[in-house]
């Protein structure tokens, strides 16, 4: 498969909501992936525990879904995080590779153009042009989840995930976790501009 064809797939992908762009923070290293966000689970053990108390699984099949779960790998940790990866088949692309892809089918002169758009629109002189506005976003990661520092962050507003995250972590909906990412690893950023501020917009 080439890589016209990589990134159209990874496109409908996402478009069709098969999976989402995540960034992982394990050992000191970034691995941006994309996989379906239930995977992003940290512990599947308390949910599926839930469903013992409240009867609607009992113990053999509790025990059946955490073996089978995320190809076995119920708790994602960073021991557990490269099982996950192998387990699962999930391809961890370069953060060169992810820049092509945010740039693919636009040329710089659009960049510059839709950059000043999105000034225009964040400082109120302009509506967003939604449907350009989001298909760049979705070329943005919507998880941040830092293994090595128990952090969790999405923009995934529509669930509370942060509410199924363990008690020790720092876990919340935000799009702060953009700072959170070393700025030579940020490939939204073109020619300077920092297509972060797509987030901006809810």
């Amino acid at each position: 498969m080439n890589l016209v064809n990589d990134f159209d797939s990874l496109l409908e992908n996402i478009f069709e909501g098969r999976k989402d762009l995540a960034v992982f923070v394990v050992g000191g290293r970034c691995y941006y992936l994309a996989d379906d966000k239930e995977n992003f689970c940290i512990d599947v053990r308390p949910e599926y525990r839930g469903y013992v108390e409240r009867g609607v699984m009992d113990g053999d099949l509790y025990d059946a879904a955490i073996s089978a779960f995320r190809g076995g790998v119920p708790v994602l940790d960073i021991n557990t995080f490269q099982r996950y990866l192998d387990n699962n088949g999930v391809k961890v692309y370069s953060s060169a590779w992810m820049g092509d892809f945010f740039k693919y089918g636009h040329s710089v002169a659009y960049f510059a153009e839709f950059y000043r758009h999105i000034e225009d629109v964040l400082s109120g002189r302009a509506e967003a042009r939604l449907a350009e506005w989001d298909k760049l976003r979705m070329r943005l990661p919507r998880f941040y989840i830092n293994l090595d520092g128990r952090i969790f962050q999405h923009v995934d507003w529509d669930r509370s995930h942060e509410s199924y995250v363990p008690s020790d972590w720092n876990a919340k909906a935000s799009s702060e976790f953009g700072e959170l990412i070393p700025s030579e690893k940020k490939y939204w950023i073109v020619d300077g501009m920092d297509f972060w501020r797509l987030q901006s917009q809810g």
